[in-house]
């Protein structure tokens, strides 16, 4: 086969190995996706002829589209290593694997690009059946899993065009290792950090279940804004952007845990009226958990500096939340006299 011929039947198998990633791809976004799995990004790219044919002549193939095994190649970068690991388990259950390599096994330090999970592999035989995958199955692909630091790595070094050590000019190699060691270890500080912070909500947790209370005294964080929420509203669903807004909010005032618990504490048992209260007065804003409005609105309520210092700054400037404090504030000195 000379290389005109090569080069029209890659053309002629281009849909299908495009058919083919884009399968793959939608298939492990799902299965990531189930088993609750972040990820920064899952793509494929087609072999470029250029690279092809310079591939079959440096290897010498004979057979090139049975022996040039990444013609589809799928990549999968992941935020932390152990995500690494657990995206492996899902290849090796769901498709057809023909070869495993672990390059981090082969290559030395400065190849840090390559410390990722490579998997040869066809279809699972039982989906080759369904329409989007008829005609793949005999087709195969390589996919590689990459933490966001590894495929960095590997993006910044493919544009430095160095295939090997010994390419690098001496002058730089020192440059390239001390780099590869920073990477990798920044790679095992981030999984330590995840570890860590998944320990401290666990023991923070913990605590509370098992005292029945919440230490008003403790660090204002997001984590323990997250466990104060949970305790006071246990059924509550509160998405991350609600927690965030409502922690940059809070986090402007000294003892906020206090002030947080001041308030639910005082009108918990009349959320409801407080809520019909607003719509009444024209607040129309209410696209927030109902416990959110009312955390905000109760320390407005009960709290005169907290309630002008919003006023000044813009962050209570809807005229019918306006209107519902200043009646609730009335309410409460009327009574208090």
């Amino acid at each position: 086969m000379n290389k005109t011929e090569i080069a029209e039947q890659l053309t002629n198998k281009k849909d299908l190995y495009n058919r083919l990633g884009q399968n793959i791809v939608e298939a492990l976004k799902t299965f990531m996706s189930a088993e609750l799995i972040p990820y920064l990004n899952i793509y494929f790219r087609i072999k470029k002829f250029d690279s092809f044919y310079e591939k079959i002549e440096r290897k010498k193939y004979t057979d090139p589209f049975e022996q040039i095994e990444d013609i589809c190649g799928i990549r999968v970068i992941c935020y932390y290593n152990s995500d690494v690991v657990r995206v492996n388990e899902i290849i090796k259950r769901e498709f057809d694997v023909l070869e495993v390599q672990d390059k981090s096994d082969l290559l030395g330090l400065k190849e840090f690009a390559y410390r990722s999970q490579h998997f040869i592999f066809r279809t699972n035989k039982k989906w080759n059946s369904a329409p989007k995958y008829r005609d793949l199955g005999d087709l195969k692909a390589e996919i590689q899993i990459l933490t966001v630091l590894m495929h960095a790595w590997a993006e910044i070094e493919h544009k430095l065009n160095y295939k090997s050590d010994a390419q690098v000019p001496e002058l730089f190699q020192r440059k390239l290792f001390r780099l590869s060691a920073k990477f990798e270890e920044a790679d095992e500080q981030f999984e330590e950090l995840k570890e860590g912070i998944e320990n401290y909500k666990k023991q923070l947790n913990e605590k509370i279940t098992s005292t029945n209370k919440f230490d008003l005294s403790q660090d204002f964080n997001l984590e323990t804004l997250k466990a104060f929420i949970k305790y006071k509203f246990p059924d509550d669903k509160w998405s991350e952007k609600n927690y965030s807004r409502t922690f940059e909010e809070f986090s402007k005032y000294e003892n906020a845990f206090e002030l947080l618990n001041r308030g639910v504490d005082a009108f918990a048992e009349s959320m409801g009226d407080i809520l019909r209260e607003l719509k009444k007065a024209g607040y129309d804003n209410l696209n927030f958990p109902d416990t959110m409005t009312l955390l905000w609105i109760a320390i407005d309520i009960i709290d005169d500096e907290v309630f002008q210092f919003r006023l000044d700054s813009g962050g209570a400037a809807d005229e019918g939340w306006i209107k519902t404090v200043k009646k609730r504030k009335a309410e409460m000195k009327k009574t208090k006299n």
